[in-house]
């Protein structure tokens, strides 16, 4: 773990397909950095990790209901924040 890690003691939740890698991935490298994964947004969740919702049929470009969810925390006052994919890889770089 490294705690000077962007996501080192944050709760992160993914949605959507990635473009650059499997989620699985992604979510064990989130791990690996020290963070703490979510099923589902919630009052511990601070990141929302975006990825594209064109995949599924159902969505098709709209608003998944996490996405959703975050808006509603944040618009509530909660320290929650939706950081698209290509943020995301920018972080793990740091």
């Amino acid at each position: 773990m490294n705690k000077d890690s962007f996501f080192y003691g944050k709760h992160v939740v993914f949605t959507g397909k990635l473009e650059r890698m499997v989620r699985r991935d992604a979510m064990q490298i989130v791990v690996n950095l020290g963070g703490i994964l979510d099923n589902s947004v919630n009052r511990k969740t601070n990141y929302l990790i975006l990825g594209d919702n064109d995949y599924n049929a159902i969505l098709k470009g709209k608003k998944s209901s996490k996405q959703k969810k975050v808006e509603e925390l944040k618009m509530k006052g909660q320290d929650i924040e939706i950081l698209d994919e290509k943020t995301f890889y920018d972080l793990l770089e740091e």
